[in-house]
């Protein structure tokens, strides 16, 4: 969720924020996160970034897709969404994904360049990640949390 202005000492009611207790997200965690609008009466509002495209874009497909996803966010923060979960589950025969670490870090670098990128938390839902290290470049890219559902079901 969304980040207090540590500078800003006049600040009454700071934005409520979630803590977890691990970065890693089992399938209960993300159907949690999915309605999470529900669970705190629009308090916290989830949006999905599908970084899947055609393959059918071929190598272009992948600048095209990055840019509407950043477009994407962008409008999902000015519609009242506070949880970003940038997701590769769309993966298909016809569907190829963009990198899940290219993608966060395009929409993460974008949302700083808009200055919106603390009214937001980025989740990353992946089959890409498998090991230690993946995740902890996932977290070093601004990634508050990953579900590595394939690893998971698996």
């Amino acid at each position: 969720g969304p980040k207090p202005n540590l500078l800003d000492i006049n600040q009454v009611n700071p934005p409520m924020r979630l803590e977890v207790s691990q970065p890693i997200l089992d399938f209960a965690d993300m159907a949690k996160l999915r309605n999470i609008d529900q669970a705190t009466k629009g308090k916290f509002k989830s949006a999905t970034l599908d970084i899947t495209y055609p393959v059918l874009w071929g190598r272009e497909g992948v600048e095209a897709k990055l840019a509407s996803l950043c477009a994407e966010a962008v409008d999902a923060i000015k519609g009242g969404h506070n949880i970003l979960i940038i997701s590769d589950r769309g993966v298909s025969a016809t569907q190829v994904a963009v990198p899940a670490l290219l993608a966060l870090s395009a929409i993460h670098q974008h949302l700083v360049t808009a200055g919106l990128r603390t009214t937001a938390g980025l989740v990353v839902e992946t089959g890409t990640a498998r090991e230690v290290h993946h995740f902890a470049v996932l977290a070093g890219y601004g990634a508050e949390a990953v579900h590595p559902y394939l690893a998971m079901e698996t």
